[in-house]
């Protein structure tokens, strides 16, 4: 990528919008997916799931996110 000067921050702001017909656009999204990934994995449980009510599925989920929260802590913070 090539290095991009700018008079004002509303130009540089402009530079950042993407037409949808460029061609480039899926690999911008797949290069930013990819980075996104590295960065915070998701670690969502995978598979199907079943619950008796929303609130065991709420409970279920929270638990997650914040096993998700507590390891991207440990990564990140001394």
């Amino acid at each position: 990528m090539g290095l991009q000067k700018f008079r004002d921050l509303e130009e540089a702001r402009q530079a950042l919008w993407t037409e949808g017909a460029d061609p480039d656009l899926h690999l911008r999204i797949q290069r930013l997916w990819a980075l996104s990934v590295r960065l915070a994995p998701l670690g969502i449980p995978r598979g199907l799931r079943k619950f008796r009510t929303i609130e065991e599925a709420n409970e279920d989920r929270e638990a997650w996110v914040r096993r998700r929260v507590r390891a991207i802590k440990r990564r990140t913070l001394p």
